[in-house]
């Protein structure tokens, strides 16, 4: 908390005005949602939930990089539906650069990547049941993902951010199934989403 109100203060600065530096806001992303949250919510669990040493094992690695990815496309895709606002105000973000619709396919790919990933790290489980959800899962969601891709209109304001809002709710629901899974490998019950 204290390092969110610092962020916060630090953005008011005239040399940190983030909001015109789309390379700031980006890193910015990706090292809180990406990096800090994934740290502090598992090193919280481990030592205060379960009482057991810290350590850093491939799930929390895995969870870093999945939610990066995450992190990245949020950060590049919040600016696809305000193109005209940021070439009005000279802000060169990705989408004023490479257009509109490069970067929502990157972004799309971004997430494809990730879910690959996930795939691959259900795959290498040792336990049967993990790989088939994961697997199976991630191939569900990567679909899902890509059949909602297909269909937008890229040129449409409301469309890309309904996609925007979609990818949110995605995040949403991978933490609620990472809380699920802990709930029933762990048998804990100690806080709730």
């Amino acid at each position: 908390m204290g390092a969110f109100i610092v962020t916060l203060s630090l953005i008011m600065l005239p040399l940190l005005r983030w909001k015109r530096s789309s390379m700031l806001t980006t890193l910015y992303i990706i090292f809180d949602k990406g990096i800090l949250f994934q740290l502090a919510l598992f090193l919280h669990m481990q030592m205060y939930v379960f009482k057991r040493p810290i350590m850093f094992p491939r799930a929390l690695i895995f969870a870093i990089v999945f939610m990066s990815f995450f992190s990245i496309v949020i950060a590049l895709f919040k600016d696809i539906p305000d193109i005209e606002g940021d070439e009005k105000f000279g802000i060169q973000t990705l989408s004023v650069r490479l257009g509109q619709k490069n970067v929502f396919w990157i972004c799309v790919s971004l997430l494809e990547m990730a879910y690959g990933i996930a795939i691959l790290m259900g795959a290498t489980s040792s336990y049967l049941w993990s790989k088939l959800i994961t697997g199976l899962g991630h191939i569900l969601l990567a679909s899902i993902l890509w059949y909602h891709a297909k269909s937008v209109d890229i040129k449409s304001k409301a469309a890309t951010q309904s996609f925007y809002m979609f990818i949110w709710k995605v995040i949403i629901n991978i933490i609620k199934v990472i809380y699920h899974y802990e709930q029933l490998v762990f048998k804990t019950n100690t806080y709730n989403l």
